[in-house]
Parts: structure tokens; sequence; C-alpha cells
């Protein structure tokens, strides 16, 4: 890299540093398990972390699970928005292109709401789009059908990928739609990862590779285990720019897969922990595993990347995985779980003496 971009990512990972530190530290994470209750656990959280900036406002109100949950939601894309101001355009696009997620999501939720198979009290409160979002979702929930929502989407991508599964809206519809959706997520993320100027930023973007190797490996288990598809649907759905698994890597593996061989697909490789577990506990834990995996990644990612946009990736990949365990911790409050049994579902490993 040169000086000048030197001088760029020193600023950047400066500010990185600054909001690392904000992160929840595992004392932090053990006393939010020992809590009793939701209510507990939100002034916690209002009144010693900086998750306070989206909690504040509902101090004083009665406390409900969602409503802590979609503050948090809200907070990782306030704080994503945030990096993107001392970034240049190429890492910005980039930032852009990983925030397409929440828009994804949002889009989703519209076309459930439109078809009456959900129906959130307010809607505007689940919506989790950055500001960088070019989509109206008021507009589209003003619609009465999927033919005039997409009437709405002409002209984005979006438009070209659903109409083809318009035609038949029956119960299967929502399903190919997620896929169809997350595919082009992932696909524009890493296609545009792939860009970023310097061979440091490419090698950086090996952690998002590896969580699109372990997605399509997981999408392969579900589909054989759970779903009436044929090996060409199967393999139509599986994710671009997988790190070690192309196309025909993964075309091979779908051919010759076997339920009963599970351990031996995967062992002598660093993703046998997928699968080499009791075949019962195989499903309970499969995403814990994966995000378990991508999470010391990029720990490891931000602790060695210097002046590169290894640490910006990190971090946002860490904020994600913040957010996720304290929304589990959040939920285990319900089934009044020992902080013992909440450690089973959390992403980091912590170990806690009760």
């Amino acid at each position: 890299m040169n000086m000048i971009n030197n001088m760029k990512f020193s600023t950047v990972n400066t500010k990185i540093s600054a909001m690392k530190s904000n992160m929840l530290s595992e004392k932090d994470f053990i006393t939010l398990m020992k809590l009793e209750n939701v209510k507990e656990v939100f002034n916690y959280l209002n009144d010693n972390t900086a998750f306070n900036k989206v909690l504040w406002n509902l101090k004083g109100r009665k406390i409900h699970r969602n409503e802590v949950e979609r503050a948090l939601y809200k907070y990782r894309v306030i704080v994503i928005e945030k990096i993107m101001f001392y970034l240049r355009d190429e890492y910005k696009n980039f930032i852009k292109s990983y925030m397409l997620r929440y828009e994804i999501e949002d889009l989703k939720l519209v076309l459930e709401v439109v078809l009456g198979r959900t129906k959130p009290d307010n809607f505007q409160d689940y919506l989790f789009s950055s500001k960088y979002s070019k989509i109206n979702f008021t507009e589209l929930l003003e619609q009465d059908s999927i033919n005039k929502v997409l009437e709405k989407l002409k002209g984005t991508d979006y438009y070209r990928l659903i109409l083809p599964y318009s035609k038949q809206i029956d119960d299967k519809f929502s399903f190919y739609i997620e896929m169809i959706l997350d595919k082009y997520y992932y696909h524009q993320l890493v296609a545009t990862a792939l860009k970023l100027p310097y061979q440091e930023d490419k090698e950086s973007t090996e952690i998002l590779r590896k969580n699109i190797d372990l997605l399509n490996l997981e999408w392969i288990y579900r589909a054989t285990k759970y779903y009436d598809m044929s090996k060409e649907e199967i393999l139509n759905f599986v994710l671009d720019y997988g790190y070690k698994y192309d196309y025909h890597k993964l075309k091979d593996f779908i051919y010759a897969f076997d339920l009963k061989k599970l351990k031996s697909y995967l062992e002598q490789t660093e993703y046998a922990f997928l699968f080499n577990h009791n075949y019962d506990d195989i499903d309970m834990y499969m995403e814990r595993r994966i995000d378990r995996y991508t999470f010391y990644k990029a720990l490891h990612l931000y602790r060695f990347s210097t002046l590169s946009f290894g640490k910006v990736i990190a971090y946002i990949q860490l904020i994600e995985f913040e957010v996720k365990d304290i929304i589990s911790i959040i939920e285990s409050k319900r089934y009044q779980m020992s902080a013992g049994e909440i450690t089973k579902y959390l992403i980091r490993t912590i170990e806690v003496v009760e």
C-alpha cells in the first residue's frame, strides 16, 4: 500500500479502536446472564454501555423484549454508517453492499405483510435499512398485491429477481424469494470486495468467503435432510464466491452427499467442526458453530490487521455477533435459564462460575 493509503487507514483504525473500546467485556456478558429478567438487562445496557444511544427513549416505559431487540438491531446500522464517514469511495461502496442485507431483510418483511402472512403492530419499527437505501418501503407497504409491489420495484435488481416467482404465489413463494435474495446479497457483497484496490484488502475478505463456504455446506445438509428437492435445485441455490468450495466442488459435493456419511465429508479440513458431533446435536448447534467459527476469525483479523481494511471488516462482524449474543441472553430470560445454560447458546465462549 502507498503512504497516502496508510495514512487514511491510520485515521480509520484509530476511530475503530475507539469504537471497539465501547463493546461489552466478558464481565458485562456474565453480569447480563445472571440478571433476572428483560427489564434488568435493559437497565444494565442503558446505564452502563454504548447501547444507551438507542435504548434511552425506552426508559420509564413498560419494557417489551421485542422493543429492546429492535433497538439493538438499529444500533448495528448506526455504528456502520458512522464508520463510512472515514472511508474512501471504493471502501464506502463495499460497506453499502454489506448493508444491503438490511434492505433485503426489510423487503422480505414487506412481501410477507403484503401477502398477509405477518402483521407487525407498527411496521416502521421493524425496518432496519440504512439511510443509503433507495427503496420506499412505506410506498411498497401500501400495495395490496405482489404484482403491484413489483411495479414499484421496476428499475431495480429486485424486480428481475422476484418476477419469475410472482407467477405462482403458493406456499413455497416465500422460501424461493428468501433463497434468491440471499444469493443476490452475497454475490453483490463479494463482487464488491474483489474490486477493492489493494491485495491486503482482498485477503481481508477471506473471512466473508469462508462464511459463504459454511452457509453453503449448511444449506446442502438441510436441503438434503428436510426438503423434497432435486440435487439440481439444491445446486441452483448455492451462494457464489466460496473460498474453498467453488461451483464445481459444490456440485461434486451435492451429488456425492449422503447423510449417513456426514463426518467423513469434511474430516481433515478446517470445516470438520460442522459435522463431527453427535447426530442429534448437529441441527441444534449448527448455526451457532458457524457463527462461532466466524467470530473467532473476526477477532483474529481485528487483532492482527494494521493499517488495512481488515480491521474495519472485523469490527463490523464483531458488532453483529455482540448484538446476536445480547439478544440470545434476552430471549433466555423467557425460560428462566441459568447463566451456565445460557452460555450454550452464545457465539462467544464464556465460562461462568455459579
